[in-house]
């Protein structure tokens, strides 16, 4: 009977509301007391004994340390108090248990709601080795394990890093409001690999028209589809294979592979890097920069970008050619460094 009475009270805390099944969690706690204290048990009743007392049944800890001292009262904790106590507070358990696998298998499956978070990546499509790479490389240039990076993908099931990023389910790459989800317009860079060029093309078109104003990278397998999509936002870095390049260059100039591969990594060792000078930043000379960052940080000065193609790179320029604020500079280095502290560096040089 007991166990019968147990069960039902149960299975009915258990269809309650999280508001309703806190106040029947109160009800109960608060008729215990009155009675605890109605029925003789004056020392269980003391405000500072009875809720550590009400816990410890409701728990079924059962320390040993406080119980009843009546026969009344031994009866009305054994049909009432611990009866009710563990079947509404595992139902709590139960329902805060069911809330969090709902979370967590809502995150997994792409349901979930990221429409407010900012300075995050969003990585568009999936091919599976190419994208576990680039999630591997993402997280070491973090330089820690981070959730700010987001995968959108309209075949995907589930989420195949839930350790390490999160997911969004989408019908369609093509669809700009399916993005929404991703917080695309919060988004810092964006990038997009997807499966053929026409998908990459429909996402990057979507995200362009989504008001996202965030830095994209597309990847192309070829150049003619890469070109289609420069000519309608030029402000999209469009990336195409480059083995091809590389082992024509390899065959003439022995260990030029190496050198392209090391510069692009970021596991060890010297990486390109780049940086925008602020737009109040003073004029100064290409052989300025040139010199600072060789002699003061280690660093060799690739070339530079104006400010209006920031795309489009000047290499190996002249020392005396001006290089106007709001430029990108293009450097390789063992870290990352910063405009403010490039511009600091030049002015104690010139002091």
């Amino acid at each position: 009977m007991f166990f019968r009475l147990f069960r039902t009270l149960r299975r009915h805390a258990a269809t309650l509301s999280w508001s309703a099944l806190c106040c029947a969690i109160v009800a109960h706690f608060l008729v215990s007391w009155v009675a605890m204290a109605w029925l003789g048990e004056t020392k269980l009743a003391a405000p500072d004994v009875f809720p550590y007392f009400y816990a410890t049944v409701a728990f079924t800890v059962g320390f040993g340390d406080f119980s009843p001292s009546t026969v009344a009262g031994r009866y009305f904790a054994a049909l009432w108090l611990m009866p009710g106590g563990i079947a509404l507070l595992a139902s709590m358990i139960g329902k805060t248990s069911s809330v969090l696998a709902d979370r967590w298998q809502r995150g997994l499956h792409g349901k979930r709601n990221y429409a407010k978070m900012t300075q995050h990546t969003l990585l568009i499509g999936w091919n599976d080795r190419e994208s576990h790479r680039i999630i591997d490389l993402l997280l070491e240039e973090a330089g820690r394990d981070t959730h700010d990076i987001v995968i959108v993908d309209a075949a995907l099931e589930a989420n195949p890093r839930p350790e390490h990023v999160r997911f969004v389910r989408v019908g369609s790459l093509a669809d700009p409001s399916a993005y929404v989800r991703a917080g695309v317009v919060g988004a810092r860079r964006i990038i997009i690999d997807a499966q053929t060029d026409e998908q990459t093309l429909a996402a990057a078109l979507a995200v362009r028209a989504s008001g996202s104003t965030a830095h994209v990278v597309a990847h192309f397998d070829r150049d003619e589809s890469a070109g289609l999509l420069k000519r309608h936002h030029p402000d999209v870095e469009c990336t195409t294979p480059v083995q091809a390049e590389l082992i024509v260059r390899a065959s003439h100039d022995m260990g030029a592979s190496r050198v392209a591969l090391e510069m692009l990594s970021i596991a060890d060792g010297p990486t390109q890097y780049s940086l925008v000078l602020p737009g109040d930043a003073p004029s100064h000379r290409y052989g300025d920069y040139l010199a600072v960052l060789r002699s003061r940080h280690r660093a060799t000065l690739l070339g530079y970008a104006m400010p209006d193609a920031p795309l489009t790179a000047i290499l190996n320029a002249e020392d005396h050619q001006a290089v106007p604020p709001g430029a990108t500079l293009f450097y390789v280095s063992s870290r990352r460094i910063g405009a403010e502290t490039l511009l600091e560096s030049i002015a104690r040089r010139a002091a």
